[in-house]
């Protein structure tokens, strides 16, 4: 539908949390609300913990619930929090909202009367809710038909969820707009060929696959280390393995000259914002082809993609890419390079037009 909109009216944010927490999606939504500071924003999370805060709110920014109403049975949504105050989505407003399974905490009348922008904020089966492999739940199903526009990371990812819709036979009418994540780390070709590689992120089992670091460590030991910057509490399940534990970093730029490869080794992921971070500063990467978004980022001279669980493959890899100096310095300027694509000021600037383009 083509609502007459200007940036008087509300951009309403609904995710998991609130931008005051720090993560990929609070992350977009605070690079958004920052790039335009005239602008009203309300954000509606899922999930509102004070303890959890870690950043300032805005001034520009509010954060709000659902008004819950008992007789409007499609939306299911109520935060018993006393410190959100609830709020009704003012009609002509533009609501960005991450995950197509989030519809259902909109009523229909409120998909009808806004517009409704889709943000694709994790690989293609978690953003529908998908239980059935390759087919959108129907409970979303009649939801579809009222996104006015889609977000995608990648081509591969727009792909995959146009499979999904086409698999389910749905009704849908969105604009379609291909824009990856942004990349925190300011560019600076600062990595340094060594015999160190390494890990940044949660130690995690379930996503983060850690148990395949633990493995890829105790072979390639003493050759090359490994070395993990994260947390987590299965940090005591790398420490009976060669893995290298070396605290939390903020930012992949402190530890860019003791590291020459980083690894993503998961069993899945969205986008894979540190890959973008770890071109920023010049490093290549080695990853698993796990997730739809990988055929996009890791390009060929820029790091390996690697077929899920060939260890063998990733051990390969790590032996090509720091055989010697020249070789390093190839890929590593070839990472640097890609890292042009994903500069966050550029990457704002395509988020604002996508919000503000006419349909």
């Amino acid at each position: 539908m083509n609502h007459k909109l200007n940036s008087s009216n509300i951009v309403y944010f609904i995710s998991n949390r609130c931008s005051q927490t720090i993560g990929g999606v609070q992350t977009i939504i605070r690079l958004i609300e920052e790039g335009m500071p005239k602008q009203r924003f309300v954000e509606i999370p899922l999930v509102y913990r004070k303890k959890s805060i870690k950043l300032d709110k805005l001034p520009n920014v509010e954060i709000a619930n659902f008004k819950y109403n008992s007789k409007d049975k499609n939306r299911i949504f109520k935060n018993k929090s006393n410190e959100l105050k609830e709020m009704s989505i003012i009609p002509e407003s533009k609501v960005i909202v991450f995950g197509v399974q989030k519809l259902l905490m909109m009523s229909k009348k409120d998909l009808e009367r806004n517009e409704i922008i889709i943000f694709q904020s994790n690989r293609p089966d978690i953003t529908f809710g998908t239980i059935d492999k390759d087919k959108i739940p129907f409970l979303i199903k009649d939801r579809l038909k009222y996104i006015d526009k889609f977000l995608f990371y990648t081509e591969e990812d727009k792909k995959e969820i146009m499979k999904y819709l086409d698999n389910s036979q749905v009704e849908y009418h969105f604009k379609s707009y291909i824009v990856p994540n942004p990349s925190k780390t300011q560019r600076n070709q600062i990595c340094k060929h060594t015999n160190n590689i390494m890990y940044m992120g949660r130690f995690d089992i379930i996503q983060k696959n850690i148990k395949e670091y633990m493995r890829l460590a105790n072979r390639i030991y003493p050759k090359y280390s490994l070395n993990a910057y994260g947390y987590g509490f299965n940090k005591v399940l790398l420490k009976c393995s060669k893995v290298n534990i070396k605290g939390i970093i903020k930012d992949i730029s402190e530890v860019a000259d003791k590291n020459s490869i980083l690894l993503l080794l998961s069993n899945y992921e969205g986008f894979g914002n540190v890959l973008v971070e770890a071109f920023s500063v010049g490093m290549p990467v080695i990853v698993y082809d796990s997730y739809p978004a990988a055929k996009s980022i890791v390009t060929s001279g820029a790091g390996k993609l690697i077929p899920y669980g060939n260890l063998e493959g990733v051990e390969t890899a790590i032996e090509e890419i720091l055989k010697d100096e020249d070789t390093f310095k190839s890929y590593s300027t070839k990472a640097f390079e890609e890292s042009k694509k994903y500069v966050k000021e550029d990457i704002v600037k395509k988020y604002i037009h996508v919000i503000w383009d006419e349909i």
